[in-house]
């Protein structure tokens, strides 16, 4: 009976070393280094998502975007027309948010889109819009790699500005088609 409490106390003793072992390992990296435990922030940071909708529904005339950037920081970006850092302290005390003042918001540049997709379509070009909130601009997508005609129609039309920006579609040839 000793013998059998010895050996269970051995065999307890040997389990208890090899998960030691084995949480030890787990907790160093590929290169050997221990790995520091994630700081828990008590504080939820805002979701960029909530507060683009959030800022879109109360301030649809001045709301000019929302993109997120990595490098050299973590930043979110909120782009305003009037009162950029007032408005985004409605929204969030979040300090990875910082609010920018911009010449024309979301809104601003889909109307000016109206005209600027009237006048492109009525010189017979086929063409695509997108609002690029980085700078914040307006491109024109033409499917014709000549985009001169395009921007002489907006030139015409008083619409060329520098936030309007006129390009054309880049072809782009699948990969992996042919023989086997």
């Amino acid at each position: 009976m000793k013998a059998i409490v010895v050996a269970t106390i051995s065999t307890l003793a040997l389990l208890f070393a090899a998960c030691s072992q084995f949480a030890n390992a787990r907790a160093a990296g590929m290169d050997g280094e221990r790995r520091q435990p994630m700081p828990h922030d008590t504080r939820t940071p805002a979701d960029p998502a909530r507060i683009q909708a959030l800022a879109s529904d109360r301030f649809p005339d001045t709301f000019g975007g929302l993109y997120i950037e990595q490098r050299p920081r973590y930043r979110v970006v909120v782009n305003f027309s009037r009162d950029a850092q007032a408005s985004l302290r409605q929204l969030t005390d979040d300090a990875s948010f910082e609010a920018v003042a911009v010449t024309h918001s979301l809104r601003d540049l889909e109307r000016i889109g109206e005209t600027v997709n009237q006048v492109v379509r009525a010189k017979g070009l086929d063409c695509t819009l997108s609002v690029d909130p980085k700078r914040p601009s307006l491109k024109v997508w033409l499917r014709d790699p000549d985009v001169a005609p395009a921007r002489a129609a907006l030139d015409e039309a008083g619409l060329a500005r520098p936030f309007v920006v006129v390009v054309a579609y880049e072809r782009v040839e699948p990969t992996g088609v042919g023989r086997r």
